[in-house]
């Protein structure tokens, strides 16, 4: 849509340009130049609401933008929560899993030796 408005507008103004430059070389006093005159005008009403246009989709799309920052922040405090929590759990499995390990190393009972067969 940027790249067609700016065609338009371009090409509108390279026509206008040369009419005006033809205009003055047929007759250089201006006379009855009004036809030329409301061409600028309007050439020139387009482009100011064009530009009004652009400028405020470029708003719209930095307030996007914004709201998804906001959401890409609220999800990276999420992850770094849950992190920390996942952290927290592995510590406690870590330590209870050195508890049993010290328990089994203290532990009297044997374990059993494997069964004996006999052989020929």
């Amino acid at each position: 849509m940027r790249i067609f408005l700016t065609l338009t507008v371009g090409i509108s103004l390279i026509i206008l340009a040369s009419g005006t430059v033809a205009f003055i070389l047929h007759d250089p006093t201006f006379g009855g130049g009004l036809i030329l005159l409301a061409a600028w005008g309007a050439m020139a009403f387009i482009t100011f609401f064009a530009l009004e246009g652009i400028s405020e989709s470029e708003d719209r799309k930095r307030i996007g933008s914004t709201k998804n920052n906001n959401l890409s922040e609220k999800l990276t405090k999420r992850v770094k929560e849950l992190e920390k929590r996942l952290i927290d759990l592995q510590d406690i499995v870590i330590t209870n899993d050195d508890k049993l390990e010290r328990l089994e190393n203290r532990s009297p009972v044997k374990s059993p030796s494997p069964p004996q067969t006999i052989s020929d």
